[in-house]
């Protein structure tokens, strides 16, 4: 009997051993190696803004799969990136802050011979070099004019998307005012061929049946990167700015703006896609080995040039600006082994940076020490405080600067007041009865996945929301001349962990923060590679390439 009894205490001890060691894995979710490295997905939406997604707290637009990947996921209290796209997607790509590589200030437009530095490696690059196959369905913006700038030369094994920095939901055009005078040109592409007469449909739609195509039919004997770059919801050309399915928008009738409501109805359709995307890696049989990442590239265009309507309520500013609503913007990470983490809210910094060298360590690899990204892997699985404490906005061409510094921030140089201000708390207009928001999850497909896999998230206890929502008691007319606004011959500083809107300049109360805050940003702003007035060269018309927007400069010295 004594032996009996051994044997079986050491059976039940090997168990319990094995289960610890199971659950420890999964809370940790220690980097895979070799063939099993995971796959990556990473989703990007187009100036979505902070307001524009209901984990934030408003019931206006609903946005259940991407919920539910934060709720389920570890959702970004604080992930920050540039103001704009271009500076934005090259920080990303690269690891290092957009005015370090010259890609700061305006976006790239198809008349200028530019591009991302070909010096630069760029984070498809490391993934290849890992055994990954490397896909990209979207945009790209940061490059045209050269078959050497495009995804196929930078390390995408293949390309399905828009070049530039956005198209018409429908006809898949860009349209570039020159000196006052407008160019049209075709600019959606697979690899380096116009697709003029083999697409058609609502581009979110294509590029959602694209990546399901590619999670499909992927080779398991790699692992897979996919980046989804999304066109929504970014605005389309001046003559239709906002598009949508008219079903979709139909559905959309409890929104009081009329724009709002087909600005509404695009994110609709890109949340469809995300539930999509990860109901798809189900059924391939590869979601429990699969990171996906969901970003905003920067915050909303409320006004001005390219409005989409978006709303970064109830943060100052809009894309654009260096203050929040430009910069502090939507971001999550999510993993079937990261569900047991203990926070599924992380309030550390994190920046547009931080991503290849975090997504690097999550594959199995050592990072770059040459970059200004950090590595934040361990610290979003543990809920550690992040590494990083400092990040910046530099854009010489505008000519405005500004740094973060843990709970500060500094505004230097002129802003433009237009983009400067508290915008879309007006859009926010309900009339009858909203939508449910419970009754959304329930019926997404997110929720579904989540059961299938064993991950039940109880929908009636979104606490979570709660912590998520900003309410700084911001009024719609709160632009009564009180505010600091940023100009050659006045500096504005910020705490935005205590005061998150910007409503409240502490630079006179703070001077001795305020010189060492200078002092820093002088030592960046000595990185910076000047960023150049764009020149309009008229070989890069589509006229003269089949009415597209076509590699141009390939033959220029």
């Amino acid at each position: 009997m004594g032996r009996d009894y051994k044997m079986k205490f050491k059976y039940v001890f090997v168990l319990v051993y094995i289960y610890f060691i199971s659950q420890t894995h999964s809370y940790t979710y220690e980097p895979n190696k070799g063939p099993s490295r995971p796959n990556i997905v990473f989703i990007i939406a187009d100036d979505m803004g902070w307001n524009d997604v209901s984990f934030h707290g408003y019931d206006q637009i609903l946005t259940p799969n991407i919920d539910l990947l934060a709720y389920s996921g570890v959702v970004f209290e604080r992930y920050y990136s540039h103001c704009i796209c271009t500076p934005a997607r090259s920080a990303l790509l690269t690891g290092k802050f957009a005015h370090v590589t010259g890609m700061q200030g305006l976006p790239i437009l198809g008349i200028e011979d530019r591009g991302l530095p070909l010096t630069e490696k760029v984070l498809p690059q490391y993934f290849k070099e890992l055994g990954y196959a490397t896909h990209l369905v979207g945009k790209w913006h940061v490059g045209q004019s050269r078959t050497k700038f495009l995804p196929t030369s930078r390390g995408f094994d293949n390309h399905f998307g828009h070049r530039g920095g956005f198209i018409d939901y429908y006809e898949y055009e860009l349209q570039e005012n020159w000196n006052s005078t407008i160019r049209t040109g075709f600019d959606l592409f697979r690899n380096l061929n116009p697709v003029w007469n083999t697409e058609k449909g609502y581009i979110t739609d294509l590029y959602n049946n694209e990546a399901k195509s590619i999670i499909l039919s992927h080779d398991e004997s790699k692992p897979l990167f996919l980046m989804v770059s999304h066109n929504a919801p970014h605005s389309a050309n001046n003559g239709a700015l906002l598009q949508a399915p008219p079903d979709e928008v139909r559905a959309m009738r409890h929104i009081e703006n009329p724009e709002r409501k087909i600005f509404a109805a695009s994110v609709k359709k890109l949340d469809d896609s995300v539930g999509d995307i990860v109901q798809t890696l189900l059924k391939k049989g590869i979601l429990h080995n699969t990171i996906i990442a969901f970003i905003s590239d920067n915050g909303a265009m409320t006004s001005g040039l390219h409005l989409n309507y978006g709303s970064n309520w109830p943060l100052r500013g809009i894309k654009m600006s260096p203050y929040e609503g430009g910069v502090r913007v939507n971001g999550l990470v999510w993993s079937q082994k990261l569900t047991n983490v203990n926070n599924h809210a992380w309030g550390g910094y994190m920046h547009v940076v931080d991503w290849l060298p975090t997504l690097l360590r999550a594959a199995g690899s050592e990072p770059p020490h040459n970059i200004d990204g950090i590595d934040l892997w361990n610290e979003i699985v543990h809920n550690k405080t992040s590494k990083r404490a400092e990040f910046f906005e530099i854009d010489d061409y505008n000519g405005y600067a500004s740094i973060v510094s843990g709970d500060f921030k500094l505004v230097t140089g002129y802003v433009n007041p237009q983009y400067s201000t508290y915008q879309g708390g007006d859009l926010r207009g309900i009339i009858g009865p909203k939508p449910s928001y419970l009754k959304s999850l329930e019926k997404s497909k997110m929720y579904s996945v989540l059961h299938k896999v064993d991950m039940q998230f109880n929908i009636k206890h979104v606490e979570l929301r709660n912590k998520l929502q900003i309410d700084c008691k911001v009024r719609n007319d709160s632009q009564d001349g009180t505010l600091c606004n940023s100009d050659k011959n006045k500096i504005c500083l910020f705490n935005i962990k205590e005061d998150p809107c910007e409503m409240q300049d502490l630079a006179e109360n703070y001077p001795d923060v305020v010189q060492k805050m200078l002092d820093r940003l002088k030592i960046e702003l000595n990185r910076t590679i000047p960023r150049k007035t764009p020149v309009s060269d008229p070989r890069a018309s589509p006229l003269l390439h089949n009415f597209a927007w076509d590699v141009w400069a390939d033959n220029i010295s």
